[in-house]
């Protein structure tokens, strides 16, 4: 996964179809922690800077080729007070 703007100490991604069994930052090898939903998966611990610049890559080791259905999302996560 390629993170264009550094988002602070975690980042999300959503609507990834495969089980996430391990991730690490690509360029020190440093893991990180995460937690997995059917709707997003949640990467946490990351640095205060991003470790690369202009972009830093993740690398998420999955159960399964990694496929991406936001719309899954859209229609399956129910919404608070909408």
């Amino acid at each position: 996964m390629h993170v264009h703007f550094w988002p602070g100490d975690y980042v999300v991604v959503a609507g990834l179809q495969a089980q996430v069994k391990s991730a690490r930052l690509f360029a020190s090898g440093e893991k990180l922690n995460f937690q997995q939903d059917k709707f997003r998966v949640r990467l946490t611990g990351l640095p205060a800077k991003a470790p690369d610049h202009p972009v830093t890559t993740i690398a998420l080791e999955c159960d399964s080729e990694p496929t991406q259905d936001n719309i899954f999302v859209r229609k399956e996560k129910q919404r608070d007070e909408v």
